[in-house]
């Protein structure tokens, strides 16, 4: 590529797209964090960012870098769906992994979304967190009998 003056604006979003496929988490997951240059050519910035990312973190961490960049809330619906509650400690496990790679992303966007899928484990399955109210037995006092 040392003349990209006939690549157009859709080959590098079909490039950026092999890179960084943002239709899903899973798909992002599954992306190319191996290529990390296109030799001396002018690119588009988005490109630049991605194969930046996969130059500096390495195979594990391009891929959490670009989850974390490019989907801001995880749904964790598919998790407790299918596996439980099992799932959760791998949930917290991958955030804490996942702050060791955020560079521009703060402690507290971390811990935010950390819980915000906690929360979620918990609203789906309400009776694993919470136990049901035992029946409540009302003594009456003397002075009420009279």
């Amino acid at each position: 590529l040392s003349d990209n003056s006939a690549i157009t604006h859709r080959g590098w979003d079909a490039f950026s797209a092999v890179l960084c496929n943002t239709s899903s988490v899973n798909n992002t997951y599954l992306s190319n964090h191996t290529l990390h240059s296109f030799g001396n050519v002018n690119l588009p910035p988005k490109l630049s960012v991605l194969l930046e990312v996969n130059f500096v973190a390495g195979n594990k961490g391009a891929a959490i870098r670009k989850i974390l960049l490019h989907h801001a809330h995880l749904d964790m619906t598919p998790f407790h769906v299918q596996w439980d509650l099992k799932a959760l400690p791998f949930a917290v496990n991958w955030f804490d992994k996942a702050r060791g790679y955020a560079q521009n992303e703060d402690e507290s966007n971390i811990n935010s979304r950390k819980l915000t899928a906690v929360y979620q484990f918990a609203r789906a399955m309400p009776m694993l967190f919470v136990p049901p109210p035992s029946k409540m037995t009302y003594k009456r006092k003397i002075c009420e009998i009279n």
